[in-house]
């Protein structure tokens, strides 16, 4: 007997959104729409597609998503752009792949995304990302930020921290990787070096799993805002938290952005970004509770419990909801 698929391990049918009870428009402020080849194509012999980018586009409109802003390579947006136009915005990542790597191959990377167009740089500093100096203060990226500001950037995000059962597990050594308290120190020293563009925190700024540390962060930084990527993670820590959650959300309500953090790729079927959708809309706007449908490698299922955790609706306001799915973000990208 075959294993279910990632995708839907409860053999759920999609088709159920009579939960869903928003009918306005939502911008994907977090994904990754690139063009794709096969995982095992020689480097530059493949062509690249742009096929899975019309995949998840075109599910998303399903979903009722009409603008995605998109983590890309900087020659993947021209051809993106001239096939999705305005459905698309772009996010440029700035980083280096190895430690050594010298200050000016960012800076050229920055500049080629500044020329393509970009509307917010992105800074991944997860702790897996400390052996490569990805500290999300470096002082190539201050000055990074100093040169995107200077081009007319007003928006960053910055992935710090990630789930706390990885500080358990793939981060059990702190001497290498620091605590999960240690990944904010420089988040909020750029919060206050650079106070008059905003920051968004990715994957709920890391730490859905304390509502009070990201009601903090809120409060003392007002610049600061966070999305709703990453879906497993999300369904897994929000939903036994969700009266936290939705008391923040709904005291906080400007400052939160809906994302998915889905990604193309060469071989996905079209029902894995369905199951993305799906669940990001079913956590935020629903009373939903049934074991989640998408298979979840970091949870560790009760004795005689359901494999999956319990994905558990917030039950968001429709106001509340307007302003996460779609005015927010509308505002931060000058879409007015």
């Amino acid at each position: 007997m075959m294993n279910p698929p990632e995708y839907n391990v409860t053999g759920i049918d999609y088709s159920r959104r009579e939960h869903f009870v928003y009918r306005g428009p939502i911008i994907d402020i977090h994904a990754h729409v690139t063009l794709t080849r096969p995982a095992d194509a020689p480097a530059g012999k493949e062509p690249a597609s742009i096929g899975q980018a019309e995949s998840m586009l075109q599910t998303g409109r399903e979903f009722g998503i009409v603008h995605t802003t998109s983590m890309c390579p900087p020659e993947d947006i021209a051809p993106l752009r001239e096939r999705f136009g305005g459905k698309l915005t772009f996010n440029g990542p700035i980083s280096k792949k190895t430690f050594d790597e010298q200050d000016d191959a960012a800076y050229g990377l920055l500049e080629r995304f500044l020329q393509a167009g970009v509307k917010i740089i992105k800074y991944w500093s997860a702790p897996r990302g400390r052996e490569r100096g990805l500290f999300v203060d470096a002082p190539w990226r201050m000055e990074c930020t100093r040169r995107a500001i200077a081009a007319g950037i007003r928006i960053f995000m910055v992935h710090v921290a990630d789930p706390d059962v990885w500080f358990g597990k793939v981060y059990a050594d702190s001497a290498k990787f620091g605590t999960k308290t240690d990944q904010y120190a420089g988040l909020e020293r750029m919060l206050q070096l650079f106070p008059n563009v905003t920051w968004i925190g990715a994957h709920m700024g890391g730490d859905s799993e304390h509502p009070d540390h990201l009601e903090a962060l809120l409060e003392k930084h007002p610049n600061l805002c966070f999305d709703t990527s990453a879906t497993k993670w999300q369904v897994r820590e929000v939903s036994p938290r969700r009266a936290a959650i939705r008391s923040l959300v709904c005291r906080y309500p400007d400052r939160f952005l809906f994302g998915t953090d889905l990604v193309t790729r060469h071989e996905l079927v079209r029902e894995h970004y369905v199951s993305r959708y799906w669940c990001q809309r079913t956590l935020w706007e629903s009373s939903w509770e049934e074991p989640s449908p998408i298979a979840d490698p970091d949870y560790t299922p009760q004795e005689g419990g359901a494999p999956t955790p319990i994905l558990r609706g917030v039950g968001l306001p429709l106001d509340v909801l307007d302003q996460v799915y779609y005015a927010n973000a509308e505002r931060l990208l000058g879409m007015t």
